[in-house]
């Protein structure tokens, strides 16, 4: 019988760093969906010690450790601090395949001034500046995740943006990025003003939103397996961030599509065609209760509707 891979799979507040419950339950639901790529590789991983019980992993073990027993990583942690940037160019330099986009990709994706320049010229984006700007506009950390720290208008302090207040439709595109760029899923996102809450999987989209959150990940080189776009729909689809990790609306497309991501990524990289066909609409939103996962309280919930 063939050996399998190794694969490590890491979720930052899942293995490593000490976060908000509330916070902490949306780390937890991708942890546990990353289980599925058990059907095509053996599973590395080691948890916080909150979490023993619900996972089959160590709590006594590092990073390093399980980089040096895998073959292949699949990270997930916040670009805050430049935290995932970090972490995949550690796995670069051991030498473990990433099947994740490459550190210099992760770097500019996470910078959200950055990003626009690379993006300007090439889609839609809103008007973005280290300084005041005369619409409306909102000012946000150059490097955050999750609607941290955003706010309307004011001074723009040194590590911040302006940008321009679209007024629209939120929604995040899912793609595969390899050797072409494959459309996973289109979600409708749920927001409590620039929070993010949730999501509906699949959501309803036009033409064009697809069309631009392709050419947002063909911009930027290097880029690779799993990455999200969101874009705010307005007179045309503007985009905002592109997010170069797993992004928690993949925690519904089981329920939604009958596939995990592992089963797309397993797919696509055996050159088999991918069909994607919707068998129901989920929404997914934090709560309390019992939920597809739930931690003292805190529950991510997955409702078809």
């Amino acid at each position: 019988m063939r050996k399998r891979s190794r694969l490590f799979i890491y979720e930052h507040g899942v293995c490593e760093e000490k976060i908000p419950d509330s916070i902490a339950v949306e780390g937890l639901a991708m942890f546990k969906s990353m289980l599925s790529f058990s059907r095509y590789y053996d599973l590395v991983s080691y948890i916080r010690p909150e979490f023993s019980g619900m996972f089959p992993f160590p709590t006594e073990s590092s990073f390093r450790e399980c980089l040096e027993s895998a073959d292949a990583a699949l990270i997930v942690a916040p670009e805050n601090d430049l935290t995932l940037f970090k972490l995949i160019r550690e796995v670069e330099r051991a030498g473990v395949e990433n099947l994740g986009s490459s550190s210099r990709a992760v770097e500019i994706a996470s910078d959200k001034w950055k990003t626009y320049r690379k993006l300007k010229g090439t889609v839609s984006v809103p008007e973005t500046s280290l300084k005041k700007l005369s619409c409306d506009y909102v000012v946000k950390p150059r490097v955050s995740c999750g609607g941290e720290g955003i706010r309307r208008g004011g001074e723009v302090p040194e590590g911040f943006i302006a940008q321009e207040l679209i007024e629209g439709k939120s929604v995040s595109v899912s793609l595969h990025v390899g050797e072409d760029i494959e459309v996973l899923s289109v979600n409708e996102q749920i927001l409590n003003g620039f929070e993010y809450r949730g999501a509906v999987v699949p959501g309803e989209w036009r033409d064009d939103v697809v069309e631009e959150a392709v050419n947002a990940a063909s911009a930027i080189k290097g880029l690779n397996g799993y990455v999200g776009v969101d874009l705010v729909v307005a007179d045309v689809p503007y985009v905002i961030e592109v997010n170069t990790r797993l992004t928690t609306p993949s925690v519904a497309f089981e329920l939604a599509y009958g596939m995990s991501y592992a089963d797309m990524h397993h797919r696509i990289s055996a050159g088999e065609e991918l069909k994607i066909t919707p068998l129901r609409r989920v929404m997914l939103t934090k709560g309390r209760g019992e939920g597809y996962v739930s931690f003292n309280g805190h529950s991510i919930i997955l409702k078809t509707i």
